[in-house]
């Protein structure tokens, strides 16, 4: 069964363009059980599709972290 998770960077590390898009779909891809990935400079959010039995929202929200982007999650996992 999969999770959707909507992260939303923080004013400190905003997304800035299609490249920083791209950095971080490549990064989340990385992670075992993350499905689709979908990033916006316009809303400034992080989709994420994953399987929780092989990742945790902490693993993805700390592989954001380290592609630069400081985010919130929002909400709970739908």
């Amino acid at each position: 069964m999969s999770q959707t998770l909507t992260f939303t960077t923080t004013t400190a590390t905003p997304i800035h363009c299609s490249g920083c898009e791209q950095r971080i779909v490549r990064a989340l891809r990385l992670i075992a059980g993350v499905t689709e990935v979908a990033a916006s400079a316009d809303s400034q959010q992080v989709r994420v599709v994953f399987d929780p039995t092989q990742t945790t929202t902490d693993q993805i929200q700390a592989k954001l972290e380290f592609a630069g982007f400081a985010v919130q999650q929002n909400g709970e996992p739908a």
